[in-house]
């Protein structure tokens, strides 16, 4: 992915939005769909403090034939704050690194790093119960987004 809008979020926005002066904090549950025939999407808005994007969400999905391919993003004014893409393919990187994106607002594109802070998420068709949560709040705890008791609902519900 992208090529996002450029100067969408201020550099001073983005670095408010990673920390906790952004007073982040997801509202309500996770609320779990599907999105195209074979993917499943999950949303939670989150409110900030920061003046001019107020308003975020967290977004999580994966493809059901890949279910090992993990993906969470925080998006405030339709750009990805911050993004993670579990066992995906980047360019530079071995095939099924977990990997995450920053978005650079001087040019609307995204920078990519390997994490040390993501639980780690086998290959294969199945995933283990509990591993989409872990992941998805290891994420958010380093965005600095609340999590609201009781926000989380399993994929598919």
């Amino acid at each position: 992915m992208g090529g996002y809008a450029v100067g969408a979020l201020s550099p001073t926005a983005i670095s408010t939005l990673l920390s906790k002066l952004g007073r982040a904090r997801a509202q309500g549950q996770l609320s779990w769909s599907s999105l195209k025939p074979h993917t499943q999407q999950g949303l939670i808005h989150v409110r900030t403090a920061v003046e001019d994007c107020p308003d975020g969400m967290l977004r999580a999905y994966f493809v059901l034939a890949r279910p090992d391919r993990f993906h969470v993003q925080y998006l405030v004014n339709r750009v990805p704050v911050r993004r993670l893409d579990v066992n995906d393919n980047h360019k530079g990187l071995p095939p099924d690194t977990t990997h995450k994106h920053t978005y650079v607002p001087q040019t609307g594109a995204e920078g990519a790093y390997v994490p040390d802070d993501i639980p780690p998420v086998p290959l294969g068709p199945t995933v283990a119960a509990g591993t989409y949560r872990r992941v998805f709040e290891a994420f958010a705890s380093e965005c600095f987004i609340e999590l609201p008791e009781g926000y989380w609902t399993e994929p598919g519900r």
